[in-house]
């Protein structure tokens, strides 16, 4: 049986951890900047990726057709999740 108060809780605990992950990379880049550890191409990969995740999501809503709301949400939280895992994990190396 389909529970959509499960769905949003779901979706719910997904941004969190967008949200959280999200403020780590910010963090770790903001220090590196401040530091003067940052450098020119990581400063253009943070603004090159922004604008690839967005025009990619675009391109995912607009070739998959309609989709209900939530779906959208839970399609647009993972899409940036994975990209933002992919940076925290990648700058927590540096």
């Amino acid at each position: 049986m389909h529970n959509p108060t499960a769905d949003w809780m779901k979706l719910a605990q997904e941004s969190y951890w967008l949200w959280a992950d999200s403020m780590m990379v910010i963090g770790m880049r903001t220090s590196d900047m401040m530091t003067g550890q940052g450098s020119s191409h990581e400063n253009m990969r943070m603004v090159t990726e922004k604008v690839e995740a967005n025009a990619e999501l675009a391109a995912k809503l607009f070739w998959g057709g309609p989709i209900a709301p939530e779906k959208a949400a839970r399609k647009a939280v993972r899409h940036y999740r994975k990209r933002v895992r992919a940076n925290r994990k990648r700058l927590s190396k540096g």
